[in-house]
């Protein structure tokens, strides 16, 4: 078939249905489907013909109890691949997110210059924790005491 459906949804059941729910199921289904239950007077539908070919396949499949087994491994291994990849993409989502947040940030601190390099020739002196003195040295730069923030 052109479409991969899930059979229990086309039957209307749980994963966890029996053998006898999954046969009684298909009977009602194939009671309500079935062509020869059609008006006359109705020209052929393609959609109610491949609806009804759904159900053959899903009966096909779920009557089975090996093809039926393989079918439940296979699907639980496809939710937990599908959940494995949700996560790594949210926890990709969020480490990015991150990283601009920490970078918007550091762009945004008030009172903070951007570094810049020192130019070979110039002198920097740098007072630590002194007061300042009456006027700037005349050696070169002068940058007032340095501040500790958390």
């Amino acid at each position: 078939m052109a479409t991969e459906q899930d059979p229990y949804r086309v039957l209307g059941l749980s994963s966890a249905a029996s053998q006898s729910e999954i046969a009684s199921a298909y009977r009602r289904l194939l009671r309500e489907h079935h062509p020869d239950t059609r008006p006359c007077d109705q020209p052929a539908d393609p959609a109610a013909d491949e609806h009804l070919q759904h159900i053959l396949t899903a009966y096909a499949l779920l009557r089975d109890p090996q093809a039926r087994a393989a079918h439940d491994r296979e699907a639980t291994d496809r939710e937990a691949a599908r959940r494995a990849a949700a996560e790594r993409l949210v926890a990709e989502r969020s480490a990015e997110r991150l990283a601009a947040e920490r970078a918007a940030e550091r762009r945004a601190r008030p009172g903070r210059a951007p570094r810049v390099p020192v130019p070979p020739g110039i002198r920097v002196i740098v007072v630590v924790d002194t007061p300042p003195p009456p006027r700037p040295p005349a050696t070169g730069l002068w940058i007032g005491p340095v501040r500790r923030h958390r």
